[in-house]
């Protein structure tokens, strides 16, 4: 019997500090369980933030991109084994406090924090934001839809959720002036420059917050980059980025897909089905970025996979205490946003479809408009 007992248990190290552990338990489970932090998000492998250095012993399933480095929500305890945290590089906590609080529908709002000191990150990534006496929250950094940014303010798109701890709260509780933290920055699913791939982005929902912010940077570094963007949601009120859309199918070089999985009878423009249903023949030389959806993000990474295509993907999950209860019923958006809508249609019907040779003219209109709309 006590054989048996030592083979269902195993003796872990974390930084010094060991505990007791079932055979088959999650590594970060069993770390969290035993009083041992370890940061943690998605819990689907995808975030990298809770990966750790294998530095003893063994584990299963996990794996990381490096040698050695395992992703503590997916590994699973086997036997005795020493750990060591790891830090991701250039992550660091910064104080700020909010200064504004825009509503682009009627769930989602863009969130506006001016830092006490700059937060460096690449386009794509997210932060930890901690208002103050609140929990705190994953949310990705992007580019304000209205405006130019400045090195001093941080961007996010938040989509309020019923009976949530948190997004209920902001403009309510949580007002301009609320102090907070920023801690960040994370995610692998950036924005890689020095490439003249032609780049597919694929966003649902609150995904297109770090879609954007890639979409801008990637237009900033080079005006001509070939670019198609498929944006998805159930419902029209749910494509709330309609105007950032519109500036972005301005471009000759860049096209503009909007999706809905509902029927739109109002909106034409709007095609019928999802995200997967619009992807273009993808090559080997194709990058791809996806974010939304857990199921999207796998089915982009599936097709991806299949081609031979990069493809950088990051799905949003719920945190556990922020639940939503989706409603039955499709509200009607506002004026502003279904004129958006017919300009992205009446662009892209308009395009010419030699998109291969653009002309030097069309080059330099092209970066004018860069230049005008994403400064940085």
């Amino acid at each position: 019997m006590r054989d048996r007992a030592a083979a269902t248990s195993h003796e872990i190290t974390i930084d010094g500090e060991s505990f007791k552990a079932s055979r088959g338990e999650l590594l970060l489970d069993a770390a969290l369980g035993n009083g041992i932090e370890l940061p943690y998000d998605c819990r689907a492998g995808h975030c990298g933030a809770c990966c750790v250095l294998l530095v003893s012993g063994k584990v299963q399933g996990g794996e990381g991109a490096e040698p050695g480095i395992v992703h503590a929500c997916q590994c699973r305890i086997v036997g005795d084994a020493v750990i060591e945290k790891t830090e991701p590089s250039g992550v660091r906590s910064v104080d700020g406090v909010l200064t504004s609080l825009r509503p682009l529908s009627r769930e989602v709002v863009e969130v506006g924090i001016r830092t006490e000191r700059a937060l460096p990150y690449h386009a794509g990534q997210y932060a930890q934001v901690h208002f103050n006496g609140y929990p705190s929250r994953p949310f990705s950094i992007t580019h304000p839809l209205h405006g130019d940014p400045d090195g001093h303010s941080i961007w996010f798109h938040v989509r309020r959720m019923k009976g949530g701890r948190v997004t209920p709260s902001l403009g309510r509780r949580i007002k301009p002036g609320h102090r907070v933290k920023l801690t960040g920055p994370y995610g692998s699913a950036h924005f890689r420059p020095n490439l003249d791939s032609r780049l597919v982005l694929v966003a649902t929902s609150t995904g297109f917050a770090p879609i954007w912010s890639i979409a801008a940077a990637a237009l900033r570094e080079s005006p001509d980059r070939m670019m198609m963007i498929i944006v998805g949601g159930r419902a029209i009120e749910s494509l709330y980025m309609m105007p950032a859309l519109a500036r972005l199918a301005r471009f000759p070089n860049v096209l503009v897909v909007p999706v809905c999985s509902t029927p739109q009878q109002s909106m034409p423009e709007v095609n019928l089905g999802r995200p997967t249903d619009y992807l273009p023949r993808l090559l080997p030389t194709d990058v791809l970025y996806a974010c939304g959806a857990p199921g999207m993000v796998d089915a982009i990474k599936s097709i991806a996979t299949r081609s031979g295509a990069v493809c950088y993907a990051d799905p949003f999950l719920p945190t556990t205490d922020d639940t939503v209860e989706e409603s039955a019923l499709i509200r009607a958006i506002d004026w502003l946003a279904q004129s958006s809508i017919r300009q992205v249609g009446l662009l892209a019907r308009n395009r010419t479809r030699s998109r291969r040779e653009p002309s030097m003219q069309m080059y330099g209109m092209a970066e004018a408009r860069v230049r005008s709309h994403f400064r940085s």
